[in-house]
């Protein structure tokens, strides 16, 4: 028995030395690519295409003229609103259109602020027009004492 562990006897007349089994071998390697490449490669006498060749059309592609289909207005009336004490969430919309396409309508929302933004407005032919106003006086938290002071954060100076 060797210095491996490995008997002499069990490697047989092939000659493989034990030291150097499971080391990288590329001859190995070299005769896995290649007979790999020889499976892949075309016979000579493979049949020819049964498709033949392909035919010269010339290219005509349909052009698609899609009409615009103008729709009459229908008039509708839509309503939403939210009225929650617990998260004093509270807003809402309405907006109309008439047979003539006019939409108008209005929406309020509670701003953090306190005060409340109402836009009225109107959408015609003669394009979007809103009127914004706000109920409410604005209610900002006291300032810190000693004053916010200079920024302190990144990029300051």
């Amino acid at each position: 028995m060797g210095s491996s562990g490995i008997n002499a006897e069990y490697m047989g007349s092939s000659g493989i030395n034990a030291e150097y089994m499971g080391r990288y071998n590329p001859t190995m390697y070299k005769i896995l690519f290649l007979a790999a490449a020889v499976a892949a490669a075309p016979a000579a006498d493979q049949a020819p295409s049964q498709y033949g060749q392909p035919q010269n059309k010339p290219y005509n592609p349909v052009i698609y003229n899609e009409k615009e289909e103008i729709l009459p207005p229908r008039p509708f009336e839509y309503k939403y609103g939210v009225s929650d004490e617990y998260s004093q969430n509270n807003f809402d919309k309405v907006e109309t259109q008439d047979d003539q396409g006019r939409v108008t309508g209005s929406y309020k929302v509670n701003l953090p602020d306190g005060r409340v933004q109402i836009v009225n407005y109107v959408s015609d032919e003669n394009g979007y027009r809103a009127d914004v106003t706000y109920e409410g006086k604005p209610v900002y938290p006291p300032e810190p004492e000693g004053g916010y002071g200079p920024y302190q954060g990144p990029g300051a100076y």
